[in-house]
């Protein structure tokens, strides 16, 4: 009775989960009637299955499948009825945001006649990234330009920079500063007597005056004074070396100030960015749970995620458990009184867990694919019937000792946009294990687990 409330709650929350889903992608739940049409791009990038069909920026379709054809991609799309496509419509491809998922949009032109279902509609393609990474060459084109007539500015060919005028100019003015401050102090020296009789009651003042103008105290005036000027000079002869090694290309400001190669190192660093973007846009995964029951080892729930970096490399990662595991034999040998006995007894293990870690490749429609099955090693391969939404499995494992190898069939079935059902016949081999499992699930991919994700933030 407790595993059939279980099974019960499990069957209520997956249909709650499968309602969410599809209040959120209205786009893609199947609701309405929709028309077929084709077009064909160069560069499909970034574009999949479910990825959705917009006119005037509102959700009216999406795609139903790419295939390869004449070194281009065909895809084939839906959308509903109530749109009307004419003649001369376009469709563009167009990305959400600075580094978003990619979309069509469906530019429809006004009082023309009807397309036909089926029927193809041009494509225009170059948006997005690639069109930013054109606009940041010419603005490095621009960059070095701007590079040349700086350089021109500081250090013309045949003629005096203007910076090393200005530099002579504030070394004459030192001097004479220099100057101005000996004849000021030797005034101060010769008529110290006459100032005090002048000045009278500003005596304390006069005192301050001498001190601050004798330049043997430290921290007086003329002490400090001094110490300017003399930095003052070294940094006029360093700031002169430095411009001298600025011209003849020395360090970081000199090489990006003479040599060309800075501004074809920032575009080769632009192109790389834009490869990065592209690899990690081009990853797609794949999400699918199902529960249900076992003839032999009673509750069954599997879990999956495929990861495609490419699409014809994937990796797989999987948990399964079942209410009874399968059956073992442990072997134990007792000795009394010099007596061997052995005893052999089949045991099943309740509620284990098993793990799936696996790398696959795919060609045209199979999936061929190696690693750990359900904690053991195994191959397996798949095979997909896109148009029907139907894959049939094989694999090849055994998690048991002592009891050969365990060949599984299965066929996984879509019922209803992301609702599937699946049915698996495990130990075809060992008749005395054989068993057959029913299950339902859900199956998500990318699209469908943004739209779930941005409906709970």
């Amino acid at each position: 009775m407790n595993e059939f409330k279980v099974g019960l709650l499990a069957l209520l929350a997956m249909t709650a989960v499968v309602f969410m889903s599809l209040k959120i992608t209205s786009n893609q739940s199947g609701f309405g009637n929709y028309k077929k049409f084709k077009t064909i791009v160069k560069d499909a990038s970034g574009i999949f299955p479910k990825t959705p069909i917009k006119v005037a920026g509102i959700n009216a379709g999406r795609i139903e499948e790419i295939e390869l054809e004449n070194n281009a991609a065909l895809i084939t799309f839906e959308v509903l009825t109530k749109v009307v496509i004419t003649k001369g419509s376009k469709l563009k491809i167009k990305t959400v945001g600075f580094l978003g998922d990619k979309y069509l949009e469906i530019v429809i032109v006004e009082n023309a006649e009807p397309l036909a279902e089926n029927a193809f509609i041009e494509a225009e393609e170059g948006a997005g990234i690639e069109k930013l990474m054109k606009d940041a060459s010419e603005v490095v084109a621009d960059v070095k330009k701007i590079t040349t007539s700086l350089k021109e500015s500081l250090a013309p060919e045949g003629k005096e920079a203007p910076i090393t005028k200005i530099l002579n100019d504030v070394k004459e003015l030192t001097g004479n500063a220099k100057t101005v401050t000996e004849t000021l102090k030797r005034v101060i020296t010769g008529n110290e007597e006459q100032l005090k009789k002048l000045i009278g009651n500003l005596e304390k003042f006069s005192q301050q005056i001498r001190d601050e103008s004798d330049k043997t105290k430290d921290k007086s005036l003329a002490s400090e004074l001094k110490d300017i000027l003399e930095n003052t000079k070294n940094a006029t002869k360093d700031l002169k070396e430095l411009m001298a090694d600025i011209r003849r290309g020395k360090g970081s400001i000199g090489k990006f100030l003479v040599e060309d190669e800075i501004a074809d190192k920032v575009s080769q660093t632009l192109s790389s960015v834009n490869r990065l973007v592209n690899n990690f846009n081009s990853i797609r995964t794949e999400v699918n749970a199902f529960t249900g029951i076992n003839s032999q080892y009673g509750a069954d729930t599997r879990a999956q995620v495929r990861i495609f970096p490419s699409p014809e490399r994937f990796y797989l990662l999987g948990l399964s458990t079942s209410e009874f595991g399968p059956e073992n034999e442990r072997h134990t040998t007792v000795t009394q009184d010099s007596v061997v006995t052995r005893r052999i007894e089949n045991y099943r293990d309740k509620n284990t867990y098993r793990f799936d870690i696996q790398m696959g490749r795919r060609i045209q429609n199979f999936f061929f694919r190696g690693g750990l099955i359900e904690s053991t090693g195994g191959v397996g391969v798949d095979y997909l019937v896109q148009r029907w939404g139907t894959s049939f499995t094989a694999e090849l494992f055994d998690y048991r000792e002592g009891h050969g190898p365990n060949v599984r069939l299965a066929s996984e079935m879509r019922l209803w946009n992301i609702f599937y059902m699946k049915v698996m016949m495990e130990d075809l081999i060992i008749s005395t294990s054989r068993s057959v499992s029913a299950l339902v699930g859900l199956k998500f991919n990318d699209e469908d687990l943004r739209n779930l994700i941005g409906f709970f933030l």
